[in-house]
């Protein structure tokens, strides 16, 4: 039995790139454009209706930015994956604060997209290594943590700062993928964050995890792990 698809919602007002975008997702297997919208109202409520996998949301859209989508899908199992043309700390550290999964530069090729799209639906983390120490190094307090992590929940937090997904994560640490995300949701709480993205940066921030090994690389072909139902 073959694999659910991955259900896009693509939220972007440039209107020739949204459509050569939805035509690049429609042609990749096991991918489905559910619908392309052009401001944060509609995609939002477009969301709520279809329950996407992944949201595709533009940063600078008529109505507000692809953040305030991945704010507003906070708590849903819609991964949102911001596109940006100007990746400046400023934003960065915004996308990394709304609960997206990561952020990608209008520049890549779609190709790129396509995977990169996948790899949100398995629960990777998509912000490159120099992007994650600009987010960390903005000029914003780091949060106080009235709990402390344990080494378990630390370790699925390095894991997840690699690029992995849930179940890449599980199969290292030799547990199942449903504690993985147990320990993801109590480090979540603990570090008062609102997605994986967030959490790793607030732990880097704090000290907790360094990125001195982080050697994620932009995916080149598609991971083969089936789309994460837990955000």
């Amino acid at each position: 039995m073959s694999d659910p698809a991955i259900r896009v919602l693509i939220a972007d007002d440039e209107r020739l790139f949204a459509e050569l975008l939805r035509l690049a997702l429609t042609d990749a297997p096991g991918l489905q454009v559910i619908d392309v919208v052009h401001d944060v109202a509609t995609a939002i409520r477009r969301a709520m209706e279809t329950k996407p996998t992944v949201v595709l949301a533009d940063f600078h859209l008529p109505d507000g930015t692809g953040a305030d989508v991945a704010r507003a899908l906070r708590g849903t199992k819609t991964a949102v994956l911001v596109l940006t043309g100007d990746a400046s700390a400023a934003i960065l550290s915004e996308v990394a604060r709304s609960g997206a999964v990561g952020h990608l530069t209008k520049g890549r090729g779609f190709d790129e997209v396509v995977v990169n799209v996948r790899a949100a639906a398995a629960g990777e983390v998509l912000f490159s290594p120099s992007e994650l120490q600009r987010v960390i190094l903005a000029d914003q307090p780091a949060r106080r943590v009235t709990e402390a992590l344990t080494a378990r929940e630390l370790d699925v937090l390095r894991m997840l700062a690699t690029g992995a997904g849930t179940t890449s994560a599980a199969s290292q640490l030799g547990i199942s993928t449903a504690t993985v995300r147990a320990h993801v949701q109590a480090a979540l709480r603990k570090l008062s964050a609102h997605s994986r993205l967030e959490a790793v940066a607030e732990a880097a921030r704090l000290g907790l995890i360094t990125l001195d090994s982080w050697t994620r690389k932009a995916p080149s072909a598609p991971t083969g792990e089936a789309p994460d139902p837990w955000r």
